[in-house]
């Protein structure tokens, strides 16, 4: 697991992040979601959506079955 470490620099607070990470971009779009904090490449911010679309099987399962109508029976919503 790597770990990246935040330190002040100046004014300003940095992020060391880990030569094992070492990031292609030289732009990033920052974005916090609770404690969660992530880099989208600014040239490319839906790089991540394409990569984990294309990381799904052809065959995910989107279809499902569905309970059979007969004999249920009708309900009057609006008594």
């Amino acid at each position: 697991m790597n770990i990246a470490k935040v330190f002040q620099s100046g004014n300003s607070q940095a992020i060391r992040i880990p030569k094992e990470i070492h990031p292609k971009a030289t732009e990033y779009i920052i974005k916090q979601y609770g404690d969660c904090i992530y880099l989208l490449p600014k040239d490319d911010p839906w790089a991540l959506l394409k990569q984990v679309i294309g990381a799904f099987p052809e065959d995910i399962g989107f279809e499902r079955d569905q309970p059979s109508w007969d004999g249920i029976p009708e309900r009057d919503f609006f008594e």
